[in-house]
């Protein structure tokens, strides 16, 4: 049976719609693959990088990667032992992460992401997930699909860190792939991705540190919601609007058509 080269987690924003329109402005060539925002890592599995550096604010997200990379099989274990029940969710979801080791925190985030509602990662103000049980769960991904990850992930290093930082250290021959969160004066701050996620007063930040890692010989490609602090932020760069079709509600009937943009400095 060949196994699907799908990302392991659900992730609110995930590229997976526009997997072939990232693929088609991605360079040809690169020594080293950066993703700052690495989410489900959707297009690195489209890309299959040699070298990869992924890295993201979200502590429990890092971890759950590290944890995959180092020991698949227990993560699988542990997440196919846990009953599939709204009331083991809750208990679950109560559970204070701060008391479980690495491996226990890894199990926890991949049973509630896959059971959460719409795949939203969020937190209240005391950084507690606080998302409610899902009402159609999705299949849980297989050993042999989490092992395969697994492989796929051997050569790839993963930072918990601020994007800035990670930006920071491109060099010529990396490529920097960047999704940031979608941020607004019109949206209200949910917690979604945690806390600490990129917000509309970072898009200065963004493209100050974009610029230098530019200057400094990397391959830039950005993708974010067409809104004119970005287009105008990058207006010296190549950017392309394109339509998407993105679920603004988390239902079939609040889906819609939306204007987006891909930049590059190449």
């Amino acid at each position: 049976m060949k196994l699907k080269n799908r990302p392991l987690i659900r992730w609110a924003g995930s590229k997976t719609r526009l997997l072939n329109v990232l693929a088609s402005h991605s360079p040809s060539s690169y020594e080293r693959y950066i993703e700052p925002f690495c989410g489900s890592m959707s297009l690195f599995l489209k890309l299959s990088p040699q070298r990869a550096v992924m890295a993201d604010i979200n502590a429990e997200l890092i971890n759950f990667y590290k944890q995959v990379k180092k020991r698949p099989l227990k993560v699988s274990r542990g997440i196919h032992s846990i009953p599939r029940e709204k009331e083991e969710y809750y208990r679950m979801r109560e559970l204070d992460a701060g008391a479980l080791d690495d491996l226990e925190k890894a199990i926890r985030f991949f049973f509630l992401n896959r059971h959460c509602f719409n795949g939203v990662y969020r937190t209240n103000k005391a950084g507690k997930f606080n998302v409610p049980f899902g009402s159609k769960l999705t299949e849980v991904p297989s050993q042999e699909e989490i092992m395969d990850f697994s492989r796929k992930i051997k050569h790839t290093e993963f930072v918990n860190s601020d994007f800035e930082k990670i930006i920071g250290k491109a060099v010529a021959g990396d490529f920097i792939y960047l999704d940031p969160p979608y941020a607004g004066t019109e949206s209200r701050d949910r917690g979604e991705y945690g806390p600490c996620s990129f917000k509309e007063d970072d898009i200065k930040r963004l493209s100050l540190s974009l610029e230098a890692a530019s200057e400094r010989g990397a391959k830039i490609l950005l993708s974010y919601a067409s809104i004119p602090i970005i287009k105008s932020s990058f207006s010296g760069w190549n950017v392309s609007e394109i339509s998407v079709e993105r679920s603004v509600s988390g239902f079939a009937k609040g889906r819609k058509r939306v204007p987006e943009v891909i930049i590059t400095n190449y």
